[in-house]
Formats: structure tokens, sequence, C-alpha cells
């Protein structure tokens, strides 16, 4: 090794404990500003990469078509509907609490527009039974029973014998009187 190169090793060496010095004696605050740069800068080189993705929303044009649609069908506005609930086979219920609701009567269509949630029947059953009419609650009867396990039928089934055991044969034919009488 010569001279000059043993200069720059031990001059090189000297450098970075003096830059190590330097860096440890900035501030939190001028180690960012020398990561990241000027915070007035927006992109480019040396700038934070984004780590959320952010998702536009286009509920605005999604209506706007929604509405032209409607109108092109002919549909009509129904005012004061607090509820839509359409049941699926899967014993499964959308359900839209206050929606926009639109009918065209002479082609027998309807379209419902707003948040929507999917529930179990058996989660909302006791709303269900207060708006029902008795034709419907019997369908409804219908589809529970194809629909629940055999485990739950059974109990069922044992605790309408319990109740029939329990009630008070009827007489047939006969007063309470003349069967005392005879006896």
């Amino acid at each position: 090794m010569g001279v000059n190169q043993w200069f720059k090793f031990g001059g090189n060496k000297a450098m970075s404990e003096q830059a190590q010095a330097a860096q440890a004696a900035k501030t939190p605050l001028e180690k960012l500003k020398e990561k990241y740069g000027d915070a007035s800068r927006i992109g480019g080189k040396g700038t934070q990469r984004r780590k959320k993705k952010t998702v536009h929303k286009t509920t605005i044009q999604d209506d706007k078509k929604f509405k032209t649609t409607v109108k092109k069908l002919g549909m009509q506005p129904l005012q004061d509907i607090d509820e839509v609930n359409m049941f699926k086979d899967d014993s499964t219920v959308i359900q839209f609490k206050r929606p926009e609701v639109f009918a065209a009567f002479q082609s027998n269509a309807f379209a419902v527009m707003g948040p929507a949630e999917t529930k179990n029947i058996m989660d909302i059953l006791p709303e269900l039974l207060q708006q029902l009419n008795p034709k419907e609650l019997q369908s409804l009867g219908e589809k529970l029973k194809k629909d629940l396990p055999k485990d739950v039928k059974n109990t069922i089934k044992e605790e309408k014998d319990e109740e029939d055991k329990d009630e008070i044969p009827t007489l047939i034919n006969s007063n309470f009187e003349e069967v005392s009488k005879k006896e």
C-alpha cells in the first residue's frame, strides 16, 4: 500500500466518525426532513408511498343511471315506505331500511334503491310477525318447517304430544249432571 492510499483510507474512516456524530446530533424533525424531503412537495423521487389505496365512490353516477332507467320504464315513486323485505330460498332476507321505491303498475314492476342488509329469517322473525297477514303467516310457517333441522322438529312434536296429554278430554254426547247421577 502506498502513502496516498493509506491517507484516503484513514481519512474516510475519520470522516465517517464525524458524519455519525453529526447524525446523532440532529433532531428527529431534521431526520424526517432529510429522509422525506420538503413537506410541500407532492410525489416524485424520495417521497413516501401511499400505504392505503383510496377507493373513489361513484354513487352519484350510479344514482343518476338508476333514476334515468326508472324514468325510461315509466315508474313512479312510492312514498312513506319504511322497510322492504325480500325473502330468499335459503332462509335469508334482504332487508332495506328507508328505501326509495319506484313502481310501474301497468307492467307489475318494482325497483328498490337504498342500503341493504342480508339477515337470517330467524333474527327478524318478531318484526315480521307483526307485518304479515294470516295467509302469509301460514306460508312462512310451512317454509320454516321445511328449513328447520330434524332435532328441532322432534322437540316441537314432543311438546305438542305433552300438550295433548295435559288436555282434558271432551265429553261426547253427555252432560256432567247425567254422568254424576249414574255414579
